[in-house]
């Protein structure tokens, strides 16, 4: 009887903790929020876990940073991630759990101030290049081309696009999307274009093993979601809204 006492009052202690743990939820994003994929994928994320009584939020902390506070499981998950993010990352962050529900496409472009002859990822090799650094993806693209000339990866896309524009490097590997806001809201990088689509990209949450629980519910939410329209309400809205 004794150990039977014991083993409920476990229970409840237990039952009682992951409760509370779940009250609420804090992602990192890898980049800041007020990129296009954060403001269509924190309203969409917010929403979804609104409908499990969590309350949802997101912060910014620089992606390699991200990456490891995410696994760690001082923070909840990543905001945005690519489809084949642990492929990349050769498993490296197996903590995260991908929320199998995509969110977003995005689509990785080039942008230059010349009419630059670049039809794939082997005719970079003789340029100077840009990138934001949290781009796993693009790191791995990049790896299979072979000896690069003069590539640059730094902090935030917008730094990467000044580079651009002071002639600094010939070609900025960004969103297409996040690009041509930066291009359209900034006046100094109204001499850059968009010369050439590369790869279209899926982007998932990812959320951290010791809420896996919530994951069948959550991409429920999100199915629904999607067939209420509501992804593509949110997405309207972030691509109204230019980045600054």
């Amino acid at each position: 009887m004794k150990l039977s006492r014991c083993i409920v009052s476990t229970l409840a202690i237990c039952s009682s903790f992951s409760s509370f743990a779940i009250d609420s939820i804090t992602f990192a994003s890898g980049a800041p929020l007020e990129d296009y994929q954060a403001r269509v994928i924190v309203p969409i994320l917010t929403e979804a876990f609104a409908q499990q009584s969590v309350e949802f939020s997101a912060v910014y902390i620089p992606s390699l940073r991200a990456l490891q506070i995410s696994n760690s499981g001082m923070l909840d998950g990543e905001l945005h991630r690519v489809a084949g993010f642990h492929e990349i990352t050769q498993d490296k962050y197996n903590k995260l759990i991908k929320i199998d529900h995509k969110l977003l496409s995005v689509y990785l472009a080039i942008f230059a101030k010349d009419d630059l002859m670049v039809n794939n990822w082997d005719d970079l090799t003789n340029y100077t290049l840009a990138y934001y650094r949290g781009r796993k993806n693009v790191d791995a693209y990049l790896s299979h081309v072979g000896a690069q000339y003069g590539i640059y990866k730094v902090n935030t896309d917008k730094q990467a696009f000044h580079m651009l524009a002071s002639n600094k490097v010939d070609i900025v590997i960004s969103e297409s999307h996040l690009g041509n806001s930066l291009i359209n809201s900034n006046s100094n990088l109204s001499g850059i274009k968009e010369i050439k689509r590369l790869e279209k990209t899926d982007i998932y949450a990812y959320i951290h093993n010791k809420h896996q629980s919530l994951i069948p519910t959550l991409i429920r939410s999100l199915k629904q979601m999607e067939v209420q329209g509501r992804f593509e309400k949110i997405k309207l809205k972030a691509e109204q809204s230019p980045v600054k």
